[in-house]
């Protein structure tokens, strides 16, 4: 089932604010409070809302650095060790198989970059098949302002 345009205008009303109680969500759309529990059991049913999460202020928890590591494996290694090894450190929040000159890119939140490079040099240069990293650390991270789903594809058919 694809989200309507009704579903889309609920979704971007708790995107930012999970916590939001349907009586809120209808007076921040205008769909009725009934139309929107409605809604939400149906979303959360059919997966479309997955998990509602917690989303952290890392300053405050003192992870103030974050990097995005792109890694090169030596031609023909098997790196599924890594692959299944790293989510398991505490600094890297994700990862992903790519495609181009690099074959992994994991991006790590750490308290400075003395534990950047501990985990580079300590941690990722350890497995055999790592031939090269390269390192991009983000200065600071400006909110995210594209513009919602739901007005993005307004006036769209199926929207």
């Amino acid at each position: 089932m694809e989200p309507d345009r009704i579903d889309m205008e609920i979704l971007d009303a708790i995107k930012d604010n999970a916590r939001l109680s349907s009586r809120q969500i209808a007076r921040k759309t205008g769909i009725p409070t009934a139309t929107v529990n409605r809604r939400l059991k149906k979303l959360i049913k059919e997966g479309i809302i997955k998990k509602f999460a917690t989303v952290l202020d890392y300053e405050k928890l003192g992870k103030r650095t974050i990097a995005y590591i792109l890694i090169r494996c030596k031609a023909g290694s098997d790196y599924n060790k890594l692959l299944d090894d790293a989510p398991k450190q505490e600094a890297v929040e994700d990862m992903a198989v790519t495609g181009g000159q690099f074959d992994i890119l994991m991006k790590v939140r750490v308290r400075d970059n003395d534990e950047l490079s501990d985990f580079i040099f300590g941690y990722l240069r350890t497995f055999d098949t790592v031939a090269q990293t390269e390192s991009l650390i983000q200065f600071n991270m400006k909110k995210n302002y594209a513009k919602s789903y739901a007005r993005r594809h307004a006036g769209r058919p199926g929207a």
